[in-house]
């Protein structure tokens, strides 16, 4: 059986209302700004150290500082013991 729209709503109020968390409350906000307006560039949705992160993962690979996607997958399969 599917929840009603007033029981996910009431689930939701009762999530937010229990979190201190600025962290997840920011985030919840986000994609709620983010799903309400399609004219919203999902960069001003993320926060500053996430932007940072990207921005040096892109410096690294214009300074050929990256790993092929190949090399990645095969490593994450030997870590999860898929090969």
């Amino acid at each position: 059986m599917n929840p009603s729209t007033a029981d996910l709503k009431n689930y939701l109020h009762k999530l937010i209302a229990e979190t201190d968390d600025e962290n997840i409350l920011s985030k919840v906000q986000a994609y709620f700004t983010t799903l309400n307006s399609k004219n919203v560039d999902w960069w001003e949705t993320i926060s500053n150290q996430e932007q940072d992160a990207i921005n040096i993962g892109l410096q690294q690979l214009e300074n050929g500082e990256g790993i092929p996607h190949e090399e990645v997958k095969r490593k994450a399969d030997n870590l999860l013991g898929r090969k």
